[in-house]
């Protein structure tokens, strides 16, 4: 009998899917965009959601819940940085933008990332007059400065 089950599970067990998804989410809050392929976006994606909608809250019981679910460095950072940043948003805190297929399997592809990010790299992207590619780079340049920062 269907249960309405919910989530998907990567043929992997119980306990393996849940470390498997808390790292995933971690670094998605961590990075702030990752890639990677269109099933795990999407569940990754819901996944942040509601642990955003948690940090938004602000209290004990939602900081608890978020260093019980995940890494220190990634529930401190969603109570300091993102939450206060979606204060104001009702919801839509992710965007999952499709890629191509993998080179080596084919697999589907996406992209993962926070909305209302921070604007350096969506500046040094616009300054770029040369086309395209020098964009993608430019903003792959900046990600990484930023990296470096952050490290």
């Amino acid at each position: 009998m269907y249960k309405r089950i919910k989530g998907k599970k990567f043929s992997r067990k119980s306990d393996q899917r849940r470390a498997f998804m808390r790292s995933l989410a971690s670094n998605l809050i961590l990075q702030e965009k990752i890639e990677t392929t269109v099933v795990r976006a999407k569940q990754a994606a819901i996944l942040v959601e509601k642990m955003i909608t948690k940090a938004k809250k602000n209290d004990l019981a939602s900081m608890k819940a978020l260093v019980a679910a995940l890494p220190m460095a990634a529930s401190q950072k969603l109570m300091t940085v993102i939450g206060p940043r979606f204060k104001d948003r009702v919801g839509g805190y992710t965007r999952v933008a499709k890629l191509g297929p993998r080179a080596k399997d084919g697999a589907p592809m996406a992209i993962v990332e926070l909305l209302d990010r921070p604007v350096t790299a969506i500046v040094v992207a616009s300054k770029s007059k040369k086309g395209a590619k020098s964009a993608k780079t430019a903003v792959k340049k900046a990600d990484k400065e930023k990296a470096k920062a952050n490290a």
